[in-house]
């Protein structure tokens, strides 16, 4: 009888153990879309936000941030939207998050055809596949953004975050394609490319539109490479240097430039997608215990913050929620009561 205890609890524990192990944590999701501007399938990671299949809520759209060198940054890049954006601390809204895998990085992120030779051995030639980036734009803007409206709730404001070549491809895309995002991250971007080109392309711009496009933002990081700046690649710093100062000289763009002491140019990017996220939704944080009294406040501030972005923002019927449990467990009446209407037009029961 005992032996055969043991063995019912044994197998009840391997089976509880097995079970248990089948519980994953999943953080996203790969598709794949054909294209046929770039003629090759192009693998795509999506992270949706955690209140995107909440059944307890009506169906939201999303702010969609595109990635790009997704196999490196997806992963922390989607825990730290959601961590960010966790209500009722939130410093952006929830957004979906869209990593684009490499397949020829070189010739999709550089804006022209460079024959840099290589610092250690002059007979070899460097980046010979380079200068494709407007048609990775291309697919970016005529393919990728409708398959992901298509299969996915999205709202109109989108960002493009890229680093190093993504960060060149980025500023790049801001000067020749400005209305195709929203928002810009360049972290630690290769400005000193073909002879500093994207330099010259920013006066020329400038020269041309006298300033930049309204509404559009733009975040660059800087790494503090010690090493990076002995060698041959030192005059990366340099560029970024020259590209800040015609930025905030003309002083017409949502600009922001951060220098990360002691991050290098491998590292950069975790801090400065962090701080740029932030600096893009700049206005988004509300304070809850200021509604108790001022309930209007709420709305207000998400004009305001509405109005700076060019695109509708409001507050999410999680936050509603939150909200109301805090005027509720308070016993703030008037405000509960201001806000139990707010939900009711902002997301109408349906039947």
């Amino acid at each position: 009888m005992n032996n055969w205890f043991k063995i019912l609890y044994i197998f009840t524990f391997s089976c509880f153990t097995f079970s248990k192990a089948q519980d994953k944590l999943m953080i996203g999701e790969k598709r794949t879309v054909f294209s046929k501007v770039l003629s090759e399938d192009r693998e795509i990671w999506i992270h949706l936000p955690k209140t995107y299949n909440d059944t307890t809520i009506n169906p939201a759209k999303y702010p969609v941030i595109y990635l790009l060198d997704g196999e490196n940054n997806f992963e922390y890049f989607a825990g730290l939207t959601d961590f960010i954006a966790r209500t009722p601390y939130a410093d952006i809204p929830e957004c979906i998050v869209v990593g684009i895998k490499n397949t020829e990085r070189t010739r999709d992120l550089t804006p022209t055809k460079s024959q840099k030779k290589s610092p250690v051995n002059s007979a070899v030639t460097l980046f010979t596949d380079s200068g494709g980036s407007e048609h990775f734009v291309k697919f970016i803007q005529e393919e990728l953004k409708p398959f992901i409206s298509k299969n996915y709730r999205t709202q109109g404001y989108s960002v493009l975050v890229g680093h190093s070549f993504g960060g060149l491809f980025a500023i790049n895309v801001l000067l020749t394609h400005p209305e195709y995002f929203n928002s810009y991250v360049a972290n630690d971007p290769s400005l000193w490319w073909d002879n500093e080109i994207m330099i010259s392309r920013t006066e020329n711009y400038l020269e041309k539109n006298k300033k930049f496009p309204a509404n559009k933002s733009l975040y660059v990081s800087q790494a503090d490479n010690e090493e990076q700046q002995k060698n041959w690649n030192s005059d990366m710093t340099q560029a970024i240097e020259k590209f800040k100062g015609i930025v905030e000289k003309n002083g017409t763009l949502n600009y922001k430039h951060t220098f990360f002491e002691g991050e290098t140019h491998g590292t950069v990017s975790y801090q400065g997608n962090y701080e740029a996220l932030k600096f893009i939704f700049k206005g988004f944080r509300t304070n809850i215990k200021q509604f108790a009294k001022n309930p209007e406040l709420l709305e207000e501030e998400y004009k305001k913050f509405s109005d700076k972005m060019g695109e509708k923002f409001i507050p999410s019927e999680t936050y509603l929620n939150v909200i109301l449990k805090f005027m509720k467990s308070n016993d703030f009446k008037e405000s509960e009561t201001y806000f139990i209407n707010l939900k009711n037009r902002l997301y109408p029961k349906t039947k």
